[in-house]
């Protein structure tokens, strides 16, 4: 029996999970909430508190009767890809971790100048903007991102080289995507030459052992994951040019995979290095997760979520799709609308504005898309699976594991370790 071991750091949780590679199958999941702390631009995290979180939920995953110990062979982490922890000439975290979703990097942008314009906002490159201007950068040599910092504390060696996998630099706003390589006149450029680069590295990579100094065994390969959304595309079986891929989170996002990428894409799509196969992908993210929440705390605060889906279901018929702005963050409804009525309208909207996403992934690209995997803790509840398929002529083909990200980078880490 070898097993394999993932770690998903969510927006909002943190999973560690084990997967069973006789079984095919996730055998075992821990959690907890992944911290994030109020500040004036929207969140921040505390890296090393993070770590310590991690290494938590190993040993509870560690004690639980399906798991070995001695059977396991490798461990894979992946997570959020725009977090970037700022290390000192020792290793040592030297800054706060702007979070993904907040507007440090929004507000710096305008640093960077006219060049950085069409840049999404949330990349990692004006989160260290941002950390220069708060003059939190002094003791800083280097950085990566939130997944690979992870990996490299469970090796528990210090003199580990600091590493990036590709997978999160394509959402640094540093990565030659068609190359592959980090831009080095990019730091530079923007008054940041005082960093140095991480080492790039591919994902499903094994960067070295355990040292047994850390919460785990000895010899265990720690494996590079990704940025969560590609992870969870791996682990749904999304992995060939023509693929796409739903993941119905916090924030949904929307990938197709490509051979080669265009020659241009249209402002609001950006593009990446995949987690295997050597592909690229056209991605959109549109913030349906966080619309949602925002509606269920107006309209159904401490409302248990079967209550909710009954009434949405018993809603759907008479409900009109709501007009969806996804960049402006804005919801169009009539007025004389029930609660149910409002959010089976809401979900009917970003059903809509998905089938759109997908038309434009397709456009770009130049490809015909026929079908869809989507993945996510609502396509578990069959309401959202039923108003997703009403609204679009494709075929949807909806994953049942609910851990799909856990599951994409466990199986990384058996890619990378075999």
């Amino acid at each position: 029996m070898s097993l394999y071991l993932g770690v998903d750091i969510g927006t909002t949780r943190t999973k560690v999970g084990c997967y069973d590679a006789t079984e095919g199958r996730l055998t075992a999941l821990v959690s907890a909430p992944t911290e994030v702390r109020d500040d004036p631009w929207g969140g921040r995290r505390d890296a090393s508190r993070l770590t310590a979180a991690v290494a938590g939920l190993l040993e509870e995953l560690l004690a639980d009767p399906a798991v070995r110990p001695g059977a396991v062979v490798a461990i894979g982490v992946g997570s959020v890809g725009e977090e970037v922890v700022m290390l000192g000439a020792g290793g040592e975290v030297t800054a706060p971790v702007p979070a993904w979703f907040a507007g440090h990097g929004r507000e710096a942008k305008p640093l960077a100048g006219e060049a950085w314009a069409g840049v999404d906002d949330t990349f990692s490159v004006f989160k260290l903007l941002w950390l220069r201007r708060e003059g939190l950068l002094g003791g800083a040599r280097t950085f990566t991102g939130l997944a690979d910092f992870v990996a490299r504390d469970l090796l528990a060696d210090p003199a580990a080289p600091v590493f990036l996998n590709v997978s999160h630099a394509s959402r640094t706003g540093l990565l030659d995507v068609r190359a592959g390589t980090l831009d080095e006149d990019a730091l530079p450029s923007l008054g940041l030459g005082a960093l140095r680069l991480p080492e790039l590295v591919g994902s499903a990579t094994v960067v070295g052992l355990t040292t047994g100094a850390g919460v785990l065994p000895a010899g265990i390969a720690v494996v590079t994951g990704g940025h969560d959304h590609m992870c969870g595309a791996y682990g749904s079986g999304v992995r060939k040019p023509g693929d796409v891929y739903v993941s119905a989170g916090t924030s949904e996002a929307q990938l197709l995979l490509v051979d080669a990428l265009p020659d241009a894409v249209e402002p609001g799509i950006d593009v990446g290095v995949f987690v295997a196969g050597g592909l690229r992908y056209v991605h959109r993210a549109t913030p349906s997760g966080r619309f949602y929440q925002a509606w269920r705390r107006m309209l159904y605060p401490e409302i248990p979520d079967d209550l909710l889906w009954s009434e949405v279901d018993a809603a759907l018929d008479t409900a009109a799709p709501a007009r969806i702005d996804a960049d402006a963050r804005e919801v169009g409804l009539p007025m004389d609308v029930t609660r149910a009525q409002a959010m089976a309208g809401l979900l009917k909207g970003l059903a809509v504005e998905a089938d759109a996403v997908t038309t434009r992934l397709g456009a770009a690209a130049g490809t015909r898309i026929a079908d869809v995997t989507v993945a996510g803790v609502a396509a578990g509840w069959a309401p959202w699976r039923r108003l997703r398929q009403d609204a679009t002529a494709r075929h949807l083909h909806f994953v049942t594991e609910p851990e799909a990200t856990v599951l994409g980078v466990a199986a990384l880490a058996l890619k990378g370790s075999s």
